[in-house]
C-alpha cells in the first residue's frame, strides 16, 4: 500500500497530460498495464509501488497500476 503523503506529492508534481494519462490508466480494470514512460518513471521515483508484468509484444504491459494507486488517481483526477 502506497503512502498517502507520497501519493499527494507524486500526484502534485504531474503536468496535466500526465495526469489525464494516470486517469485514463486507473480507470481500467486490472491489471492495469502501463508503458515505460515518463508517468512510470515518475511512479518509480516518487517510490511508488509496482510490478512487472510478462511481456506481450505491447507496450503498455511492462508495468502494473496497483489498485491503491489507481483508487488514489481516479478520487485526485476528480478532485481536479
Amino acid at each position: 500500500m502506497a503512502d498517502e503523503h507520497v501519493l499527494q506529492s507524486w500526484w502534485a508534481g504531474l503536468t496535466p497530460e500526465q495526469r489525464e494519462r494516470a486517469v485514463t490508466i486507473a480507470s481500467g480494470p486490472a491489471p492495469r498495464g502501463m508503458a515505460i514512460d515518463d508517468l512510470t518513471a515518475s511512479m518509480i521515483l516518487a517510490g511508488l509501488p509496482t510490478s512487472r508484468l510478462v511481456w506481450t509484444g505491447q507496450s503498455e504491459h511492462l508495468l502494473e497500476m496497483f489498485d491503491d494507486i489507481a483508487a488514489f488517481v481516479v478520487a485526485a483526477g476528480g478532485a481536479s
